[in-house]
């Protein structure tokens, strides 16, 4: 029997991960590093979420996929999630030498040059929550975009009521495809495909019925998810979560340009509502692929358990 020397605090979050997952790695990560003692606190758990004295006596490390509410680690290391702004991900992800889609801030009414922004682009709302099924995401020819105006959409439109993003439309083929490469530390812990059953509209049509197709991948619920292993869109996943080491879980959205096969990547969905084993917002989903599938692809549960493990001894405080 080894006595404890470390610990990992899993901060638990109820809607954004069933604690059965945490726990089972925590059984995982006592087989192979028995020295480390691993605690499960719920997000709201208090200053010291009531854990034993003597537990405070060696060096911890916090781990929280979303941002700390009420409960505060006595010491140690915290890694955890947080909202970053998609402009700033993608300078971040730029500065890293990682493929972007050219974007920027938009305001009604700015015109864009055809001869940088190629003939069409990608409108988006930013506000949490419009870009997470791809309902709010809009393709539109470059030359257009300076009519795009306000009383185009409802008044409780998200494009009405947050920043907008304007993106260089990088083309993933007749059927809209993404990939979604879900690291804990960088190292995949599984890999999915959204791509869309209905073709696109054409690129000649009309803007109003530009406007009125879905464009995203995983836009409304015609499309297909499947789990995929595809090594370059991996390795491009783990340089890409490299560009934000401090944020531990991270949801990679990446497409692949059809005419040159180059990737890039959209944004890491930071704020670590990500865990697609188990959270609430992927109960349908985990019916199209469910729980057990997501985490055999890789083995998930045995990267999990090492990746923390291995952060734990080297950086526990």
């Amino acid at each position: 029997m080894h006595e404890a020397t470390r610990n990992l605090i899993l901060v638990h979050h109820p809607a954004a991960q069933g604690r059965r997952d945490f726990e089972e790695i925590g059984e995982k990560i006592r087989a192979l590093a028995p020295e480390i003692e691993v605690a499960v606190v719920p997000i709201a758990g208090g200053e010291g979420a009531n854990l034993p004295s003597g537990f405070w006596n060696r060096p911890t490390l916090t781990v929280s996929f979303l941002q700390l509410e009420d409960f505060r680690p006595v010491r140690g290391l915290i890694y955890m999630g947080r909202r970053i702004a998609k402009m700033e991900q993608l300078r971040k992800f730029s500065r890293a030498g990682i493929a972007v889609p050219p974007t920027v801030d938009y305001q009604f009414g700015r015109s864009l040059a055809p001869s940088f922004w190629g003939e069409h682009v990608v409108v988006k709302p930013t506000a949490p929550g419009s870009m997470s099924n791809g309902r709010f995401t809009y393709l539109l020819r470059t030359e257009s975009v300076a009519q795009l105006a306000p009383r185009l959409f409802p008044a409780d439109h998200p494009i009405r009521k947050s920043p907008i993003l304007v993106q260089k439309f990088i083309d993933t083929g007749e059927y809209p495809e993404s990939y979604r490469v879900l690291t804990l530390f960088g190292e995949p812990l599984y890999c999915m495909t959204f791509r869309q059953q209905r073709p696109r509209a054409p690129l000649s049509a009309s803007d109003e019925e530009l406007l009125a197709a879905p464009i995203a991948s995983n836009a409304g619920d015609d499309y297909l998810h499947e789990l995929v292993e595809d090594t370059e869109v991996l390795d491009f996943a783990r340089r890409a979560a490299a560009a934000m080491p401090a944020i531990p879980l991270q949801g990679l959205d990446i497409i692949r340009e059809a005419g040159t096969g180059k990737l890039f990547v959209l944004e890491n969905n930071s704020g670590g509502n990500t865990w697609h084993f188990s959270s609430q917002i992927s109960q349908t989903g985990l019916q199209r692929i469910p729980r057990e599938q997501r985490i055999a692809q890789f083995g998930a549960w045995d990267i999990a358990a090492k990746v923390l493990a291995e952060r734990t001894l080297r950086e526990a405080r």
